[in-house]
C-alpha cells in the first residue's frame, strides 16, 4: 500500500472515511503509528490562516534539506514527508471549509457583494456568513440580525437563521432575526419560508412574522426596506424588538420599569439621525418617559 504519495488515502482515513478493510489494512503498514502520532500532535493546534506560496515555499526548503549529503536516518525522513503531507492537508482542509464572514456594528450599514454579483446590505448589529469557495454549488448564508438581499438568478440561494431559512431562486427580500422573532419581505419574485418544516410563501408586497407566541401576514407597498434611508418602521411588532432596534442604531442601554408592557404591539417609526426625536417618537404616543441615568443609559418610566 503506497501511502506517502496517495494523499486522497490520507484525506479519507483523517475525514474517518476508510472502510473496515482499508483501516485495518493500514493499521497494519509500518508507517501507521507515525501517521497517528503526527496527527494526534496537528489536533492539538489551531488552525493557521491558509497561505499557499508560503506552505509551498516551506516544502520546498524541506525538500531540498532531504537532497544535502546530511546523515539521516530513514525514520526522519519519513517524518519530515508525513508531516509535510499532513501539514499541507490539514491546511488545504481549512481554506476550503473555512467560512467568509461580514458583520456591523451600532449604527453601521454595510453593501457586500457576493461570488455571483448578488449583493447583501447589512443593517446594524448584523452578521452573514458563507462558504465562498463552495458557493457555485451551494449558495447559503448564515444571517444574524437584519439583512436585504438582491438575488441574481441561478441555483438555489438559503438564508439560514437561528428560527427558520427563507430559500429562493431570484429576488429581492429583507430578513429579520432577532431572538425568537423571524420576519420576512418580499419586494420581488417569490421566496419560501420554512420553520419546523412548514412553508410559507411570499410574494412582492407581501410579509411574514413569527415570534415565540405569535405569527402574522400582511401586504405592503415599499420598495425597499425603511432602514436603508435612515428609518426604521414597525407593523404591529412587540415594543421590546422597537427598543432592541433603537439600541442596535445608537448603542445605547435601554430600562424599563415592571409597569411597562415590553410585548404592547407598536407601529409607527423612528429614525436614524437623531436619538432624542427617535426617543419622542416611540414613546411619547406611548405616554412613556425616557430618562438618562447617564450619558448611555435610558430609563422608561410610566407617566
Amino acid at each position: 500500500m503506497e501511502i506517502n504519495k496517495d494523499e486522497t488515502f490520507l484525506a479519507k482515513w483523517m475525514n474517518g472515511e476508510l472502510n473496515a478493510e482499508e483501516l485495518e489494512a493500514f493499521k497494519k503498514h509500518p508507517d501507521f503509528p507515525l501517521y497517528e502520532k503526527i496527527v494526534f500532535k496537528s489536533e492539538k493546534l489551531a488552525a493557521p490562516p491558509y497561505d499557499k506560496q508560503k506552505l509551498l515555499s516551506k516544502v520546498k526548503e524541506e525538500i531540498e534539506d532531504t537532497k544535502k549529503p546530511k546523515v539521516v536516518s530513514l525514520y526522519s525522513k519519513l517524518t519530515i514527508l508525513a508531516a509535510a503531507s499532513v501539514l499541507i492537508l490539514f491546511s488545504v482542509f481549512y481554506f476550503k471549509n473555512s467560512a467568509t464572514v461580514y458583520n456591523t456594528s451600532f449604527g453601521e450599514k454595510l453593501a457586500v457583494n457576493l461570488p455571483d454579483d448578488s449583493e447583501v446590505i447589512l443593517n446594524a448589529k448584523s452578521s452573514i456568513s458563507f462558504k465562498e469557495n463552495k458557493w457555485s454549488t451551494d449558495r447559503t448564508i448564515n444571517l444574524k440580525g437584519e439583512a436585504f438581499f438582491k438575488v441574481n438568478k441561478g441555483k438555489t440561494f438559503t438564508v439560514e437563521t437561528s428560527l427558520g431559512k427563507v430559500t429562493v431562486l431570484g429576488t429581492q427580500f429583507n430578513v429579520n432575526i432577532e431572538d425568537d422573532l423571524l420576519e420576512v419581505n418580499c419586494y420581488e419574485g417569490k421566496v419560501k419560508v420554512t420553520i419546523n418544516e412548514k412553508d410559507v410563501f411570499l410574494t412582492k408586497g407581501k410579509a411574514f412574522r413569527i415570534t415565540k407566541d405569535t405569527s402574522k401576514e400582511w401586504e405592503f407597498k415599499a420598495t425597499n426596506p425603511s432602514w436603508q434611508n435612515g428609518e426604521s418602521t414597525f407593523n404591529s411588532v412587540p415594543l421590546k424588538y422597537v427598543i432592541r432596534a433603537i439600541t442596535d442604531q445608537y448603542n445605547v442601554e435601554i430600562n424599563a420599569t415592571e409597569d411597562i408592557n415590553l410585548n404592547y404591539l407598536y407601529t409607527g417609526a423612528f429614525t436614524h439621525k437623531d436619538l432624542k426625536i427617535a426617543l419622542e417618537t416611540v414613546f411619547t404616543p406611548l405616554k412613556i418617559k425616557t430618562e438618562f441615568t447617564n450619558k448611555s443609559t435610558i430609563l422608561l418610566v410610566k407617566h
